[in-house]
Parts: C-alpha cells; sequence; structure tokens
C-alpha cells in the first residue's frame, strides 16, 4: 500500500476548504463571494446556472457589478443572489446589477468566525473518512496476507501522521481567516 496514492484526496480536502474559506464575506468584495454559487435560474424556459448568464467584475474594493448577456434575464440573476442570502442585498440598476458590500459590524465577523469553525469541522470529517477508508484497504491488504502485521503497523503510523499534518494545515488556514475576520 502507498500512501501517496490518497495524496491527491487530502489536496482536494485542502483545496475545497479554502474555496469555501475564500466565499465568506470578510467586508471587502470579491467575486469569489458569488461566482460559485450553485444556483440555477429560469432561462429560457429552462433552468441554467448562474454562471452563464453574466459577467462579472469589481468596480472597487467595496463594489461588485453584474452584466447579464440577456438582460431579460436580470431580474431572475437579482432574485437568485438575493434568495442565496449571502448578507447583501443585490440592487437591479436596469443594465447591470450592483452589489455593495456593507461594513461588517463585529456581530457579523462572530458569525463569521461561526461558518468558518463549521467549514472545518466539515473538512476535518472529510480527513476523518478519507482515514477510515485507507484503514479499510490496510486491514483488508493485511487478512489477505499481502502485508505483514509490521507493514500494516508501519502504514498506519505514517497515516495518522499525514492526518495530523493535513489537520494542522486545516487548522493554520482557519487561524488566518479568522484573523483577516476579526481585523478591522
Amino acid at each position: 500500500m502507498d500512501l501517496n496514492s490518497y495524496k491527491k484526496d487530502f489536496e482536494n480536502i485542502l483545496e475545497y476548504f479554502n474555496k469555501e474559506l475564500q466565499k465568506l464575506q470578510t467586508g471587502k468584495a470579491s467575486t469569489w463571494v458569488i461566482e460559485d454559487l450553485d444556483v440555477y435560474v429560469p432561462s429560457y424556459g429552462q433552468t441554467q446556472k448562474l454562471q452563464g448568464l453574466w459577467n462579472i467584475s469589481m468596480i472597487d474594493s467595496q463594489t461588485i457589478k453584474i452584466e447579464s448577456w440577456d438582460k431579460s434575464v436580470l431580474w431572475s440573476i437579482e432574485k437568485a443572489i438575493y434568495d442565496a442570502d449571502l448578507w447583501f442585498t443585490p440592487i437591479n440598476q436596469g443594465e447591470r446589477i450592483m452589489i455593495k458590500i456593507p461594513p461588517m459590524t463585529e456581530e457579523r465577523r462572530k458569525d463569521i468566525v461561526k461558518l468558518v469553525k463549521k467549514d472545518l469541522e466539515e473538512s476535518k470529517i472529510k480527513v476523518r473518512n478519507l482515514r477510515h477508508e485507507i484503514l479499510k484497504e490496510i486491514k483488508s491488504e493485511f487478512d489477505e496476507k499481502e502485508i505483514s502485521e509490521d507493514e500494516k503497523k508501519w502504514i498506519e503510523k505514517q497515516l495518522e501522521e499525514k492526518v495530523k499534518e493535513y489537520n494542522k494545515k486545516l487548522d493554520e488556514m482557519t487561524k488566518e481567516k479568522e484573523s483577516s475576520i476579526m481585523k478591522i
């Protein structure tokens, strides 16, 4: 058994967590806040993924501008963003949607930190589930006599070190995000 074959799985967990952190609004405008929304809107008699209907850009550090390729679906985009409950209100100006990111209150900062911790716990659960999956494979290889008892113990030890390493990375990412959120 080679634990390196699972490196991509561990890295995917980190990548997922990083994307989740980037989506969290920290008082500065970022297109990440809405770019990855998994939202569908009615358009041309069917539902389409929101990202296929717009061009998104930054006006300044507090403002996001959304322009639809088809002005007739602008209201659907506005409603989808509003319904996503992202702590800000889209403003339909007829030609475009403007999103002004409000300054964060201390209460809002604390709420976002709670979301960060929730995302952290979900990512750590994914790491634990991956560890459990690998342990099953190790046990299976041991039961099939593909590896010896010493190899099994060595691989399990290596696995625990890898799990600690990735949990530490998740904790560091969390600490960094919390620090940027709480900075006024």
